[in-house]
């Protein structure tokens, strides 16, 4: 079986192209940022400061200094006045293992296992709010806390 060399272009062609597509398709899926404390960052207002972050395909998560105002111009979703107690999901929740819980804790270990598991998450009583959860479990959860002056977003897409 005989192929012109046109063929053996085209055929060339449409492998390495499939071999880049399937390339950045598994990159986009598996590749994981993380950072913690950065001054700034490219993808946040320029108000936006001491961010944290973590973002893969599955959950982004991030938080960050922000005056009030700036956040209200910053966000794109209807957020509302906080009435009842917000929990948020922290970067932390992804970048750190979870903490196993000890079998028979002493008082100390009860503590400090207490302790690093509450730090993956934070609850909100004075601030903004926007969640909305889709029926495969994703969605988009931000959050704003008045007391510390911090915002915090999520999202997944299941």
């Amino acid at each position: 079986m005989r192929f012109s060399l046109r063929r053996l272009l085209i055929f060339t062609a449409l492998i390495a192209f499939a071999i880049w597509f399937f390339r950045s398709v598994y990159i986009g899926l598996t590749q994981i940022e993380t950072a913690e404390s950065v001054a700034s960052v490219d993808w946040l207002p320029d108000s936006a400061t001491n961010v944290s972050y973590y973002r893969s395909y599955l959950n982004t998560a991030y938080e960050f200094d922000i005056d009030e105002s700036e956040f209200r111009k910053w966000s794109r979703w209807d957020i509302t006045e906080i009435t009842e107690p917000v929990q948020m999901s922290r970067y932390l929740a992804f970048s750190k293992p979870r903490p196993q819980e000890p079998v028979n804790p002493t008082e100390e270990e009860q503590i400090a296992f207490t302790s690093e598991n509450h730090e993956r998450g934070i609850t909100i009583r004075n601030g903004l709010y926007y969640g909305h959860t889709q029926r495969n479990g994703g969605g988009v959860w931000v959050a704003y806390d008045r007391q510390t002056g911090r915002a915090y977003f999520r999202s997944a897409p299941r």
